[in-house]
């Protein structure tokens, strides 16, 4: 995907399972998380997940902390066969956790990463 983030991208591998909010679709959906920034998230799964949607998920960063969240899913990509790759902002995260992003990004930046 063409890179469209405002904040820096970081690795995380994870496995995880969101819940949709907006919707009667309330039920787990397993996901790859690809990376994250302070803006948004990229993650794969087997599921085609609706366009414009919005996920609770609860994300375990590199701190060991977890960020209960909501996305919004904006991109999508079926390149490949058995996984499907999506993007999505933020749209709900506390400031004490979006702060988290931020000094992350500055110690990477620090560190020449």
């Amino acid at each position: 995907m063409q890179e469209k983030r405002k904040s820096k991208r970081f690795v995380l591998e994870a496995n995880i399972a969101m819940e949709r909010v907006d919707g009667s679709k309330n039920r787990l959906v397993p996901i790859n998380v690809i990376d994250v920034s302070g803006s948004g998230i990229g993650f794969s799964c087997r599921e085609i997940l609706e366009m414009n949607s919005v996920y609770k998920i609860n994300l375990k960063i590199w701190t060991g902390d977890v960020v209960d969240a909501l996305i919004h899913i904006i991109r999508f990509d079926n390149s490949n066969d058995n996984m499907y790759v999506y993007g999505a902002n933020f749209v709900g995260m506390p400031g004490n956790d979006t702060s988290k992003f931020d000094i992350h990004e500055l110690f990477e930046a620090a560190n020449g990463n």
